[in-house]
């Protein structure tokens, strides 16, 4: 009868809403959606910047015991791009590598540590590398800042309601949306989702140097790049990243400014060796700098359990354990396991063959 409000059977319902919600376009999330969408897994990443480029710090890292599973986990056309994402894309990856740890007074070495392929990466290029393919609007959507979460009765689905009055429903969803994740907050509420300051803090430092000393600063071993920017001669252009972690009370309050950061990063620099004494001393006093202070997250604790909804809503990446650095691959090892489970497998044929 005209006008009569259709009642969807439950089966019915599953089936129109099967698919993945992510919540959160960093890293992990893309990395995820890229496996999902390898196995032919529905699924829309919900981002709550509008523009991809709509934050301003970036960062490098170094991707080694993480490549094998991301080579897995992506396509291959998408993981053929990874030497582009390089912080220096001129320089290919050796097979076999050997990180070194130094005595930072001293230069002394430690220890080397042996690796595998180990990929020194850029943040930005590495996000733009996962983000190959995936279809604007459809397969991401931007500017979707979560509010809210619901779950249905029948236990079969979670819509996702975000800060425009709009909502998504799906089977599943995974929330990797970063150290003070909403989803999180949701989760176990506002107060046991808060990182713990861990009385430490950085102070990210992004400089420029004359040919002749950023020549120094690049021989090998160095290797505190982040950009070469107009290529490998324009050695002017070439910008370096580095810090100093130091001791500061979880409870006090950091005011400094960009100039008075680049003045104490400069002064905890005198009790180290070069090439790091130097990269500090030669910083243009105007250098751009963030700050941060060193949090973690501990999600075995007991007051940090959630709910996951009978497997409908979990944690990865970032929002599932914030750390300090030197980290970041857990999250493309979250991303492997949740694709590459058979239970995500049994899990969708069920849906793809209701009975």
């Amino acid at each position: 009868m005209a006008g009569k409000p259709v009642q969807l059977s439950s089966c019915l319902s599953a089936m129109l809403n099967r698919k993945v919600l992510i919540i959160g376009a960093g890293s992990t999330g893309l990395a995820l959606a890229q496996g999902l969408k390898k196995k032919g897994i529905p699924f829309t990443v919900y981002e709550k910047d509008a523009r991809p480029h709509a934050r301003e710090r970036n960062w490098t890292f170094g991707l080694h015991w993480g490549a094998e599973p991301l080579r897995k986990l992506v396509p291959a056309h998408v993981f053929s791009q990874i030497e582009a994402a390089q912080v220096d894309p001129h320089v290919a990856t050796k097979d076999t590598d050997r990180l070194p740890f130094k005595n930072g007074a001293t230069g002394e070495l430690i220890m080397h540590i042996e690796s595998a392929k180990f990929y020194r990466l850029r943040r930005d290029k590495f996000r733009a590398m996962l983000l190959t393919d995936l279809a604007p609007d459809h397969e991401i959507q931007r500017g979707k800042e979560l509010a809210d979460l619901t779950y249905s009765l029948d236990g079969k689905t979670i819509t996702a309601h975000f800060a425009d009055n709009t909502s998504a429903t799906g089977a599943i969803l995974i929330a990797t949306d970063g150290p003070h994740s909403r989803t999180r907050t949701l989760l176990v509420g506002e107060a046991r989702a808060k990182p713990t300051p861990i009385d430490f803090a950085s102070t990210m430092c992004f400089s420029t140097h004359t040919g002749e000393h950023a020549l120094f600063l690049r021989a090998p071993p160095h290797h505190p790049l982040y950009s070469t920017r107009s290529g490998r001669t324009q050695t002017e252009s070439w910008v370096f990243f580095h810090y100093i972690s130091f001791p500061e009370a979880r409870d006090s309050i950091n005011t400094r400014s960009n100039a008075e950061h680049v003045r104490h990063q400069k002064q905890l620099a005198r009790r180290f060796a070069d090439p790091w004494r130097s990269v500090f001393e030669w910083m243009p006093a105007d250098a751009p700098v963030w700050y941060a202070k060193l949090r973690n997250w501990d999600p075995s604790l007991p007051e940090h359990r959630w709910d996951n909804r009978l497997g409908r809503v979990t944690l990865a990446g970032d929002a599932a354990h914030p750390m300090t650095f030197q980290r970041g691959r857990h999250g493309i090892k979250h991303s492997k396991l949740f694709v590459g489970s058979e239970m995500v497998h049994d899990f969708w044929a069920s849906y793809r063959e209701p009975t």
